[in-house]
């Protein structure tokens, strides 16, 4: 099996598909705006939404799941209890199952004893999703990463997983040809999967997503060179704004939009983890602090401000420039996970 432990994988089940977005529900009695707890999130204020939404009767599955998007920030047994009084507040809603599942991989990260307990109750949420709304890709596309990345003993099966390639396929001829891909590399079959791959990124339609794709498994085989020339052309290419009225527009322009920057963030981890490509790597990751906070899309489950400050001063003190890293240092505020912690200490 390619890429990285199951455990990591399964944390961004969900997120991984692109966020979690549920229709906005106005709240004439509400003093925080979404807007508000949007910019809050992206600040790494999630003890101030915590306090703000915690308390709050009758959340909206928008409010809800930024709740709970900030608790896994924090504290990931409040989050996995929040988690289920999202399902009891809205059980008809595919979206709460996809989160509840992402909840509990990031569990399974916490604890290798618990990990496989966990892994199942991931799965079981999928499925449900799948139960509640059949007819949803997104659905379909989160059991197949489980059954793609977790092992058997956890519930994960690769026939299964061929057998929901087939299913994505039938709902989206495109979303079916990434789910290919990703099975063959998965299968030890990467020269086919990377080729679909290859011709997905020559096509306009598809070619952020397959580029994205390509530079994460590039990198995940310490392939950086390739990795670069996947990514590389992301930094040029400017999509075309929609108007968030137009739903459907809406969701594919914010699909690409969070691929391709966290596609800028790969480049800026390629480089450090290459220890070549500063030069780019630095204009990769400051390009995505600016525009992380400038976009107007969901950008729970990309890299914080925080991660994305500490590979630019990795790659600052690769270029002997310690002046500009220990300012980039600066900015970083708050606590991370333990290996940030370890990181930002060396």
């Amino acid at each position: 099996m390619q890429g990285k432990p199951f455990i990591k994988r399964l944390s961004h089940i969900a997120l991984c598909l692109g966020v979690l977005s549920f229709s906005a529900i106005t709240q004439a009695d509400t003093l925080i705006s979404d807007d508000a707890l949007d910019a809050w999130f992206k600040d790494g204020k999630y003890e101030q939404i915590i306090d703000t939404l915690e308390g709050e009767e009758a959340k909206s599955p928008e409010r809800f799941s930024t709740y709970i998007s900030a608790l896994m920030r924090t504290d990931l047994d409040d989050a996995e209890e929040a988690a289920e009084d999202f399902i009891n507040a809205y059980p008809n809603e595919y979206r709460v199952y996809l989160m509840h599942a992402s909840v509990m991989g990031a569990q399974a990260g916490e604890s290798v004893f618990s990990a496989l307990g966990y892994a199942k109750k991931a799965r079981k949420s999928l499925e449900k999703a799948i139960e509640v709304a059949p007819d949803e890709i997104q659905t379909y596309q989160a059991l197949f990463q489980f059954h793609l990345f977790v092992p058997s003993i956890a519930g994960g099966d690769m026939d299964t997983a061929k057998s929901l390639v087939e299913k994505i396929a039938a709902i989206d001829q495109n979303e079916g040809q990434f789910a290919e891909a990703k099975y063959l590399i998965a299968d030890d079959k990467k020269a086919q999967g990377i080729a679909i791959l290859q011709s997905l990124a020559a096509v306009p339609e598809t070619q952020v997503e397959a580029r994205f794709i390509l530079g994460d498994h590039y990198i995940s085989d310490e392939a950086y060179s390739q990795a670069v020339e996947a990514l590389s052309p992301l930094m040029d290419l400017e999509l075309e704004v929609v108007s968030e009225q137009d739903e459907l527009a809406w969701e594919t322009y914010s699909e690409n939009r969070y691929d391709q920057l966290y596609g800028f963030y790969r480049l800026g981890q390629a480089a450090v983890q290459s220890g070549e490509y500063t030069e780019l790597g630095i204009k990769a990751l400051e390009a995505y602090l600016t525009q992380l906070l400038d976009t107007t899309i969901d950008t729970r489950g990309l890299p914080t401000l925080n991660w994305a400050n500490l590979r630019l001063a990795e790659l600052y003190l690769n270029a002997e420039d310690k002046a500009q890293a220990r300012l980039t240092l600066q900015r970083i505020e708050g606590e991370e996970d333990e290996r940030f912690g370890k990181l930002l200490k060396a």
